[in-house]
């Protein structure tokens, strides 16, 4: 599931960064900003996505607290 998380994540900073260039040489902004918010969006599921699965392994991982 880790590699599905980190997959969102670097196709969202690749469409920003496609975004960006794509800005730089066109003359018109709608594709700079429908790439920017398309990546940004995908980088923040595969963000929640880690966010969860590390929940979820760290809280099996760890022994019972025992005083």
């Amino acid at each position: 599931m880790t590699w599905i998380a980190k997959s969102f994540e670097a196709i969202g900073i690749a469409c920003v960064m496609i975004g960006l260039v794509q800005g730089i040489q066109s003359d018109t902004m709608w594709m700079e900003l429908y790439l920017t918010i398309i990546g940004i969006v995908l980088f923040l599921i595969g963000w929640q996505i880690e966010k969860r699965t590390v929940r979820r392994r760290g809280s099996a991982d760890k022994p019972p607290i025992t005083e």
